[in-house]
């Protein structure tokens, strides 16, 4: 006889929220169909094939410090293939140079020597000090990262500093990003002095002597951690429907997804997305869901000769600020930091363009993309990048955006859904970007909740 405290359960959207909870919920017993409208699971986590070499085409790496993809690789038999990145030093281009980063917590420097590296000019440096002695200016509640960066720190140690690291995070506007939402370790930060240099040189003073590595990787690609858990779904007897556009119907108090009677449903989609599911049935709801706004981003893949930039392979990446009017906005080395993808010594880069206020690219085919990238590569490391192979993949809305006050959305999100029992809502858009939040998403207490 069925246990009556199992359910049937739809996942809306393959995606690692999708396939975190789907794991989750066929752990606890329940029976899981899972709806995805491309071919394959995976969302942003992908690959391409370059020059005979398999290269991700999405995140190549998450926070090892929060332990919950660690823990859904173990689980699934990939703890032995966990790895770190070989290497980890960025750099920030400006007017022609490439710059260290002083010591600093997600872009607020942790000395007020900020400008040894080059990278602030001497009237930034001493705007910056100001922050040191300045009076407690904290305002109640949220405020944009532009905000307090600029209030204390001054403009310049934003735009040059600040805004690099954190766009290389979402693409976005950190004139308009939240606070509290969107990068709560600065909220933290805020809370523990008024002085951001002073709270910043105290948390790195505090922080363990060997804390272990930042991230982790896995031997092969973040793909075999998505092709692990569709294989261990299809053991526990999930019904995985791929290539399907799922559609929600709700009518006296009953669930279906495409057709299919549900006991519970759960939606993982981008928020717009999401918002097309719930036109008829949660208006008021979908109409903020549409309201949250997404960075359009491209991702270039290129394979250059041995020895084609002349860098130190001890550098993984170099950040590009608005102000030097590029296309390109992130450089990752994947060869310095995944050496075993280039064992022959070629130079493979993972480069970053577009951002929330810079959606040129967009207008452009693939290849007149990748010759842009060529050309501002040409720019920050000061040398001819030469044709060769070279791939890009386009994320049309990849990246959510936070806005200040994005607490209040989700809100009233959950007010005007309140009244719909058996709809759960979450994903990138709800409680943070990056993998692990991505995996804590789907793995809230559904099984309680059902």
């Amino acid at each position: 006889m069925p246990d009556p405290a199992t359910k049937t359960v739809a996942v809306v959207g393959g995606g690692i929220t999708g396939i975190s909870a789907a794991l989750s919920l066929s752990g606890a017993g329940h029976t899981v169909h899972l709806f995805e409208a491309l071919h394959e699971l995976g969302g942003k986590i992908g690959e391409t094939r370059l020059d005979g070499r398999t290269i991700p085409t999405g995140p190549d790496a998450f926070l090892a410090r929060r332990p919950e993809v660690t823990d859904l690789a173990v689980s699934l038999g990939l703890a032995d293939d966990l790895i770190s990145p070989a290497a980890g030093s960025a750099r920030i281009f400006r007017d022609g140079r490439l710059h260290p980063l002083p010591p600093n917590v997600l872009g607020v420097p942790a000395t007020a020597d900020v400008g040894a590296t080059g990278l602030v000019s001497a009237a930034g440096v001493e705007r910056a000090r100001l922050d040191i002695d300045a009076a407690d200016d904290r305002p109640d509640g949220d405020e944009s990262v532009g905000d307090l960066v600029r209030r204390r720190l001054g403009d310049e140690v934003h735009e040059y500093l600040v805004d690099p690291l954190l766009g290389g995070i979402n693409a976005g506007d950190s004139d308009r990003l939240s606070l509290e939402a969107g990068v709560p370790q600065l909220a933290v930060l805020r809370s523990k002095d008024p002085s951001l240099i002073t709270a910043a040189a105290n948390t790195l003073a505090s922080a363990p002597a060997n804390p272990g590595p930042v991230f982790h990787g896995i031997t092969g690609g973040l793909n075999r951690l998505i092709e692990r858990a569709q294989v261990e779904l299809e053991n526990r007897g999930v019904r995985i429907h791929l290539g399907d556009r799922a559609t929600l119907q709700h009518a006296h108090g009953q669930w279906s997804v495409s057709n299919l009677p549900i006991d519970h449903v759960i939606v993982t989609t981008p928020a717009h997305i999401t918002a097309s599911l719930l036109t008829d049935i949660a208006p008021e709801a979908a109409s903020v869901l549409a309201s949250i706004d997404y960075s359009s981003v491209a991702l270039g893949v290129l394979v250059l000769a041995p020895d084609t930039i002349d860098i130190d392979p001890s550098i993984s990446g170099v950040l590009v600020p608005r102000l030097c009017g590029l296309h390109v906005t992130a450089v990752s080395f994947a060869s310095h930091k995944w050496p075993a993808l280039a064992p022959d010594g070629a130079q493979i880069l993972r480069v970053s363009v577009g951002r929330r206020t810079d959606t040129r690219w967009a207008q452009l085919r693939d290849a007149e993309v990748v010759q842009v990238i060529r050309n501002d590569l040409s720019t920050i490391f000061d040398t001819i990048i030469p044709d060769g192979p070279a791939s890009l993949t386009r994320w049309d809305r990849g990246l959510p955006q936070y806005d200040v006050n994005h607490s209040s959305k989700i809100a009233d999100i959950d007010r005007a859904t309140g009244s719909l029992p058996g709809l759960t809502l979450t994903g990138a858009w709800r409680n943070g970007l990056g993998l692990p939040a991505c995996v804590a998403a789907g793995q809230l207490p559904l099984s309680t909740d059902l």
